[in-house]
């Protein structure tokens, strides 16, 4: 089991969602007293760091297939 995600359960309930290494299954287990913060913290902040769409920056040009995007004067 490897531990994939952070959500919260309730009122202030911590919850981990494991994910099986062999099957592919999903398990939520509470998280515990001596589990270390940091290492949640990281958890939850994945989705941030990691965000479903592609982010246009700099180094994205319209040469590569993106249009730019156009704010409103």
């Amino acid at each position: 089991m490897e531990p994939i995600a952070v959500t919260i359960r309730g009122e202030r309930r911590w919850m981990l969602i494991h994910r099986c290494t062999r099957c592919g299954r999903l398990r939520m287990n509470r998280t515990a007293a001596d589990d270390n913060v940091l290492l949640l913290m990281q958890l939850a902040a994945l989705p941030l760091a990691t965000p479903p769409l592609p982010h246009l920056g700099p180094a994205t040009s319209p040469a590569q297939g993106a249009r730019p995007v156009q704010h409103p004067a």
